[in-house]
């Protein structure tokens, strides 16, 4: 007599393959689960980037026709216009802001020193205005820096391309 059963071991063998089937067939499907999350997640975060990069683009868009409306004014909408400079400027120093905020600090969209100068120069253009003196170096000045800002973004749609 037999102090085992025979084929005790083969069941055994026949079980852990099942039970390993069944782990094997829960994993594949789990990391089925996390490819499709990732994808959808990723494919969110581009629209996201996107999306800022052209709200950037058009406030730098939009601050460009401001500053050219202003160095063609007749004056008399000067702080106007600067108001509206101002108000494209600080819109992409929100965004900045916000790009920051979605995507860890130290991520900007526009070089927050180029809208500093931006508002610095605002600053001396009310500053004169005000004072009554003339803005022709501080439009010109203006003109200059906005008009780099759009060149960034053209350079940065153009190597997207």
């Amino acid at each position: 007599m037999y102090s085992f059963q025979t084929g005790s071991s083969k069941r055994k063998s026949q079980k852990t393959i099942r039970i390993l089937s069944i782990v094997i067939f829960v994993l594949a499907v789990a990391l089925i689960g996390l490819t499709v999350s990732y994808l959808r997640a990723s494919s969110a975060s581009r629209t996201t980037s996107d999306a800022l990069m052209a709200r950037a683009t058009n406030e730098a868009n939009e601050a460009q026709t401001a500053v050219y409306r202003l160095t063609q004014s007749s004056g008399t909408n000067t702080m106007t216009l600067l108001s509206n400079v101002r108000a494209h400027i600080y819109a992409m120093q929100c965004l900045n802001t916000l790009a920051s905020n979605i995507y860890g600090a130290g991520t900007v969209i526009v070089d927050g020193s180029m809208l500093s100068d931006c508002i610095t120069t605002l600053d001396a253009a009310e500053q004169r205005l005000q004072a009554g003196s003339v803005l022709t170096g501080s439009m010109t000045e203006l003109r200059d820096e906005v008009d780099a800002i759009v060149a960034l973004f053209n350079a940065a749609e153009n190597a997207g391309n």
